[in-house]
């Protein structure tokens, strides 16, 4: 997978950052943590420029939200559930990101999108509620922003010693996924709670 990014990068420059972005939203196993530290790394080197990968990374985090959130806004939970797995979205990470609506509202839009999985996912049940879009747009935009300056950065950070790169990814991600279960749970023994 580290390749694929890398050659999509390399051989297609700005436009294969935003392709990347476009993919990690449709394909969740890509990872955008990945996609934008390689644009930073390739800042350091002089390659790219930082603020137009920032940008890039940016606009192409934005776009997919806006997709996904059409596909709830026109096709609703019956073509989610029917076409979903062909966008490898699973039952339980919707699940996930309808619990976060529900909990947040469309401050989810600006949290969520710095959540692994959820991020991805959070913009469904937007569009499904049919909420104002331009609302959506506003907080999902604001919401993007220090997810992807801060992996632009780190990439940026580490130069040319991209080959740590995998590896801080691997436990910056660990803690991240912890804190989304423990919420996870909390919520479903105060809805047991509440239920009793």
């Amino acid at each position: 997978m580290n390749n694929f990014v890398l050659d999509l990068i390399s051989n297609f420059g700005y436009f294969g950052m935003f392709i990347g972005m476009v993919l990690e939203a449709v394909i969740i196993v890509i990872p955008s943590e990945l996609i934008l530290a390689t644009g930073g790394i390739l800042s350091a080197t002089g390659v790219f420029n930082f603020w137009i990968s920032f940008l890039v990374g940016l606009l192409g985090s934005v776009f997919c939200a806006i997709v996904i959130y059409f596909m709830g806004y026109f096709g609703g939970r019956p073509f989610v559930k029917k076409y979903g797995k062909y966008f490898f979205m699973k039952e339980e990470d919707i699940m996930k990101s309808d619990s976060w609506y529900s909990k947040y509202g469309l401050i989810a839009a600006a949290v969520g999108r710095n959540i692994p999985i959820v991020r991805t996912l959070i913009s469904l049940p937007i569009g499904i509620a049919r909420l104002s879009f331009i609302k959506f747009l506003i907080y999902t935009t604001l919401g993007s922003i220090p997810w992807t300056f801060v992996f632009v950065y780190f990439g940026y950070s580490l130069g040319n010693n991209w080959v740590v790169l995998k590896d801080v990814i691997n436990r910056l991600k660990l803690p991240i996924i912890l804190l989304l279960i423990l919420l996870i749970v909390s919520r479903v023994i105060r809805q047991k709670k509440r239920d009793k």
